[in-house]
């Protein structure tokens, strides 16, 4: 009897987690419904420091109320994977970021709220080494235990980069610095993952950035190091300018201090 009441049990299990995969809504709703009706149970989507527009639009710019007979269904209004990109124009780059490429938008970014600037799910560089830091597979991994897992080829794929155990250097080379150090090409700055890669699409392999220096442009990692050379000369001719200016200083100062040396008597004609 017992083992009968396991085996209902699980098949019970099984058909929920179907139908919550279908989209199944807990309650019945109207096929016309309206985006109030929703934020009755959904209002924590609408509070946050940054809150996806399309909120204000109405949950139906993204998802699509089903009613049949007595069930109701809630899908996206397009697949996952071209869901964003209905709104958001796909860039043409040759080099695409691989959540990106593949429509995993998710993977960085809230669709609904965050507090972090355009809702991504961590700030700075803690964003990118959620998937990029190095570390074995153990077992299963979704992005900031998101819904969304990835398989173990998935999560081999990709690039994973070694640093130090402060996560602030190793990358591209041992005493490279990612973090706590200034941005050379934007002052007050202080140089992340973003400062030499782009987040979503680039012109060069591996997303280095392009940029612009003295009006030219060049890699990123040129300028920044350019602009390095340039701060570190500018700051040696400015320390050669003030031990230059304390010299002609002092010796203004000795040419007006009186003759003290001992005078010698003249000697009679």
């Amino acid at each position: 009897m017992a083992r009968l009441y396991k085996t209902f049990l699980f098949i019970a299990i099984l058909i929920y987690a179907l139908r919550l995969n279908a989209g199944e809504h807990p309650v019945p709703l109207e096929k016309n419904v309206d985006a109030a009706k929703c934020l009755e149970c959904h209002d924590d989507k609408t509070k946050g420091t940054h809150v996806h527009s399309a909120i204000a639009m109405g949950c139906t710019t993204c998802h699509e109320v089903k009613v049949e007979k007595d069930t109701t269904t809630v899908e996206l209004i397009a697949p996952k994977e071209d869901l964003c990109i209905t709104c958001h124009e796909k860039s043409a780059r040759s080099t695409l970021h691989g959540p990106y490429e593949k429509g995993g938008c998710v993977s960085c970014h809230d669709p609904h709220v965050s507090q972090f600037d355009k809702q991504l799910r961590a700030d700075g560089n803690q964003l990118c080494l959620e998937c990029h830091q190095s570390r074995p597979w153990n077992g299963r991994f979704a992005p900031f235990q998101t819904p969304y897992e990835l398989t173990e080829t998935q999560y081999n794929e990709i690039p994973k980069i070694d640093l130090d155990p402060t996560l602030k250097m190793g990358h591209p080379i041992g005493r490279h610095k990612v973090a706590d150090l200034p941005d050379p090409l934007h002052a007050g700055a202080k140089i992340t993952c973003l400062t030499c890669h782009e987040s979503h699409a680039a012109d060069q392999a591996k997303l280095v950035r392009t940029t612009e220096y003295k009006g030219k442009k060049m890699d990123v990692c040129d300028a920044c190091h350019l602009a390095n050379d340039d701060s570190s000369m500018a700051q040696a001719q400015k320390r050669a300018d003030e031990l230059e200016a304390q010299r002609q200083k002092e010796q203004q100062m000795r040419s007006k201090q009186p003759d003290m040396s001992p005078q010698r008597p003249r000697s009679r004609p």
